[in-house]
């Protein structure tokens, strides 16, 4: 699955969750990115940020953040 997949499915767990805060910060790094790389290393910033920094949101989207954060391991595998 695709990490945008992923991100997608945050977006819609935040809106139902009445996070919006968390997914204006989301959604500015990912506008703030120039390119896919740059943009999934902003994204992933905000959600390390979340995971770190805000336990009660990241426990809401904690399989998709995790996912996230492993398909960027698995880049390097290759």
């Amino acid at each position: 699955m695709s990490w945008m997949n992923d991100l997608y499915v945050i977006y819609q767990k935040l809106d139902a969750n009445s996070c919006e805060e968390v997914k204006h910060d989301i959604l500015k790094a990912q506008i703030d990115g120039c390119n896919r790389g740059e943009i999934y290393f902003l994204v992933l910033q905000q959600l390390v940020h979340i995971k770190q920094e805000k336990a009660p949101v990241y426990e809401l989207i904690k399989g998709e953040v995790d996912s996230i954060i492993h398909y960027s391991s698995m880049q390097y595998r290759h």
